[in-house]
């Protein structure tokens, strides 16, 4: 099942207005269209748990970015947009999670979100020599693998956090490549106590070798990569 199938089922099956499950879906979109090319990253925000503040847009650090920049915006922990160079944190700017509601066909939530981000559709520097540029495919593969465990779970027993600063400590013990420059990142997925770590790469990081980007690369659903790490997490 693709991540856009899953999102439709999601959309049948659950209460959206009590559930992440529409900022995770387009935050993925927004991740498959800007990481490689213009260095952007949805990360969960690193305050008060999984989702309580929604999804911000960032800048990878990368030989482009190597300054202190701001935020862009975020996807509220319900679905509604923020664009910060715009208006600020808590405006609510575009609510999206009443379209969805009304039955808002997809295509069209996903154009009123990326659009309102006001981004250049093509980049204003190349980042042809950057990390996320040459591997950047492979982290949006595992950031649309978590956003279809958000979707499955909605939270109950199972945290999703990519932000540095929950998971870098993690991958500076677990992750031989950690020192490496413009490291991609992780994903940490805790649930029930256990801890899986997955590197931006596709590694995970549990000693067995195991990569989800060679998986994809073999034929394998964005759903049956999900599920692996649902058996990892389950013992």
């Amino acid at each position: 099942m693709t991540l856009s199938s899953s999102f439709e089922c999601w959309r049948v099956l659950n209460q959206p207005t009590n559930s992440w499950g529409l900022a995770w879906f387009l935050a993925a979109e927004l991740c498959r269209r800007f990481y490689s090319s213009h260095g952007l990253v949805p990360w969960v925000i690193e305050r008060g748990g999984l989702g309580y503040y929604g999804i911000e847009i960032n800048h990878v650090r990368c030989g482009v970015h190597s300054g202190a920049l701001e935020p862009l915006g975020r996807f509220t922990a319900g679905g509604n947009v923020e664009n910060w160079r715009r208006g600020g944190p808590g405006d609510h700017g575009l609510n999206l999670m009443d379209e969805c509601l009304r039955g808002a066909e997809t295509a069209a939530l996903v154009h009123a979100a990326v659009a309102y981000f006001e981004l250049p559709p093509i980049p204003l520097t190349s980042h042809i020599s950057c990390r996320h540029k040459r591997w950047g495919d492979s982290y949006v593969l595992c950031f649309e693998v978590a956003a279809y465990l958000a979707m499955q779970y909605e939270g109950r027993s199972l945290a999703i956090w990519n932000h540095p600063f929950r998971v870098n400590a993690k991958l500076n013990e677990l992750d031989a490549k950690a020192s490496m420059p413009e490291h991609l990142g992780g994903f940490l997925f805790v649930r029930d106590g256990r801890e899986i770590l997955l590197a931006g790469d596709g590694r995970v990081l549990d000693g067995s070798g195991s990569n989800l980007w060679l998986d994809y690369m073999m034929g394998q659903s964005v759903s049956a990569l999900a599920q692996s790490i649902e058996r990892r997490l389950a013992g």
